[in-house]
């Protein structure tokens, strides 16, 4: 005997429950397509856990990789603090050397006048007179004299402007790996967005070509595995264009540009490709905002 369900309108009707055997065009049709049915469904339930695992995984490196970019925000932030901050004692110190070479170069043209001041008189003295030797000697004595102090001072002016280019080459030299530090860390920042969203892209795509082997049951699948494909590739181009642009400003700065010099890298808002009607034996999660990455 077979159980036949039908509706309940028409229990009171008689129903053929004769095998299906006459009504086969070929032998065994019927049971070859429940046998098909079945295959079918083992392939949904494997794509199923498939999908799921994809998903978990997905999820973890997401939250990975969120953590990370979280952690360098805000070494990104402390770093600019820090830079800051030497920027403006850097503006003090060159501040002051100017002042002091300003100084500095005063002393030395009062010192020349006053050499100056000292040799008219000694010549002076010399053609007015001649029989005095003492007072003469004198005079050359202090101009002597003043010639040693002002070599003494000349000698130490020269050596505090080699110590202040030399510690205003340092300074620079620190101002600009500051500045390469923070370039580095706004790139790794901003790769790391463009990443999470490759890596959501391919777990997606991966998650499509799991449920193509039934082409009837998602008629659009080809379409949305193209849209995809194309994401995934511009995504791809802009994580190198940003990489490109990052590493021409480091190189910039290395060879003596100053960071507020130049012009900020542009990182376009990228939007996943919109999600088609899907069966819901299929893939009755597809469209979830699983994918949806909200830090851009």
């Amino acid at each position: 005997m077979v159980a036949i369900q039908v509706s309940w309108n028409i229990t009171h009707q008689e129903v053929n429950t004769e095998p299906y055997n006459p009504f086969d065009e070929q032998q065994g049709e019927i049971s070859q397509i429940e046998k098909e049915y079945q295959v079918l469904q083992d392939q949904l339930k494997k794509a199923c856990e498939n999908y799921e695992q994809i998903k978990l995984k997905g999820l973890e490196e997401t939250r990975d990789l969120e953590e990370k970019l979280k952690r360098h925000l805000e070494e990104n932030k402390m770093s600019k603090m820090e830079l800051d901050w030497f920027i403006q004692d850097l503006e003090r110190e060159i501040k002051k050397w100017q002042q002091e070479k300003k100084e500095i170069q005063g002393r030395l043209k009062s010192l020349k006048k006053k050499i100056k001041k000292v040799s008219n008189a000694s010549a002076m003295y010399t053609q007015k007179n001649d029989g005095k030797d003492k007072e003469h000697e004198l005079h050359l004595d202090q101009s002597l004299e003043i010639s040693n102090t002002l070599t003494n001072e000349k000698m130490k002016i020269e050596e505090c402007i080699k110590k202040r280019k030399e510690d205003y080459e340092e300074s620079r030299q620190r101002a600009a790996a500051a500045e390469v530090s923070v370039l580095e860390n706004w790139k790794e920042s901003e790769v790391y967005k463009l990443q999470i969203m490759e890596s959501q892209a391919e777990a997606y795509l991966k998650q499509l070509e799991l449920v193509s082997r039934d082409p009837a049951a998602y008629p659009d699948m080809e379409s949305d595995i193209c849209s995809w494909e194309l994401f995934l590739s511009h995504v791809t181009k802009e994580i190198e264009k940003a990489k490109s642009q990052f590493e021409e400003q480091i190189k910039t700065i290395k060879n003596g540009s100053r960071l507020s010099e130049l012009s900020k890298v542009q990182i376009p808002k990228l939007s996943f490709p919109a999600c088609n009607m899907v069966h819901p034996e299929l893939l009755s999660e597809s469209c979830l905002p699983l994918f949806y990455f909200s830090m851009i």
